[in-house]
């Protein structure tokens, strides 16, 4: 793991703590069936992002007040939502 994400507490500012309380809550409301084994709670000090992420590396992030799938191509790089990136094209 790199110095870039973290899930250490003590390195979430006050913003971030209240990020993870919301992803956490959301999660203990409605499982994801996309997120497996391994959960974990992450903040990306680059991006000021929180995220879930389980040992298959699928990300869930709040969109709203939900938690969504957040997802990669790995043949761009395209990242975001479902509705986001339904109809990118790789170049």
């Amino acid at each position: 793991m790199s110095d870039i994400v973290t899930t250490d507490l003590s390195r979430f500012g006050y913003r971030e703590l209240k990020m993870a309380a919301s992803l956490l809550a959301a999660y203990c409301e409605s499982p994801p069936d996309f997120l497996g084994d391994g959960v974990t709670v992450m903040f990306n000090t680059r991006s000021g992002c929180v995220f879930l992420t389980d040992e298959d590396f699928n990300v869930g992030m709040m969109n709203g007040d939900r938690l969504e799938q957040f997802h990669t191509c790995f043949e761009c790089g395209a990242e975001g939502f479902a509705e986001e990136i339904d109809d990118h094209e790789c170049k």
